[in-house]
């Protein structure tokens, strides 16, 4: 498509996301073995890092686990642990540390618990700062670049004009989260295919929250909070603790391999359930989709 547009590899702007971990936790299985899907991608960034130096190879798309049911800690030690496969993958493919960090995109998704997406955020970011740091990489390594949205478990079908609150709910914690692209879902995105009214509106949304409430404007807005200082520190720690037990459970593709992911995210949605069953939680918080699937899970 550049080469037909006749885009020259230094202004081609663009993220191919190569995310196999995900479609092996969506879909149950790969088209092919998870060893070659991971040394595909160590190729497919070293060629992108060569020729397109604006262009990131890797994506880490956490939504599989959020739409799951997965709690805010469990999603971000699940990208986490998927982010040190690929970096494994990507440096024995001949990159160095630095390199690889820079071709991968984190896609996070967030709910309407608006200071706890906040922290979410901040959190992704301290914790990949320890794993580049973990690595040897460097202070520009560590600092990831994040894309976030509102998670489709909380948009409604019955009632999708409330999803105009949730998503600017969404848009704004990402925006004072210091997300670095930030995606503003149409109201009518559960239903199907969005009409230009609420194309409209997503549009709207962000440049109001840019242009008129400028939060764009200002470096981490949220630090100094003790609040979302504390709650940061929290969901940290969890986080990490988290990953440390996938690291035990011989990395990410073993955990997703072993059913270990699958029963870990029901486990943390039983309660939930619970709750939603009874009315003392909102309907629309369930999980959305097919969830977490694995095919070697009982």
């Amino acid at each position: 498509l550049w080469q037909r547009r006749e885009i020259v590899p230094a202004q081609a702007r663009g993220a191919f996301n190569a995310d196999p971990f995900a479609a092996l936790a969506r879909e149950g299985e790969l088209p092919y073995v998870p060893e070659a899907a991971l040394s595909q991608l160590g190729n497919l960034a070293q060629w992108t890092s060569q020729h397109f130096s604006c262009v990131t190879a890797v994506g880490i798309d956490t939504s599989v686990y959020h739409h799951a049911g997965a709690t805010a800690a469990q999603d971000l030690a699940l990208g986490l642990a998927t982010g040190v496969a690929y970096l494994r993958a990507m440096t024995s493919a001949g990159l160095d540390i630095d390199t690889a960090a820079g071709q991968i995109l984190l896609r996070i998704s967030l709910g309407t618990n608006h200071f706890l997406a906040i922290a979410k955020l901040r959190a992704a970011r301290r914790l990949w700062w320890q794993v580049i740091e973990a690595c040897g990489g460097s202070e520009s390594a560590g600092m990831p670049q994040i894309h976030a949205r509102i998670g489709d478990r909380v948009l409604t079908r019955r009632d999708p004009y409330v999803n105009m609150l949730r998503n600017s709910v969404g848009v704004f914690a990402a925006c004072l989260g210091g997300a670095d692209v930030i995606t503003s879902v149409p109201f009518d995105h559960a239903v199907g295919v969005p009409d230009e009214l609420s194309r409209r509106v997503a549009r709207n949304t962000v440049l109001i929250l840019q242009e008129e409430a400028h939060l764009h404007r200002v470096i981490d807005p949220a630090g100094g909070s003790w609040f979302l200082e504390s709650i940061t520190d929290q969901l940290a720690e969890e986080a990490w603790s988290i990953f440390q037990e996938v690291e035990r459970q011989g990395g990410m593709l073993a955990a997703l391999q072993s059913g270990w992911v699958r029963q870990q995210i029901d486990s943390a949605y039983e309660p939930r359930a619970k709750d939603i069953a009874c009315r003392k939680q909102r309907a629309e918080e369930r999980r959305a989709g097919k969830g977490c699937r694995s095919r070697w899970s009982p």
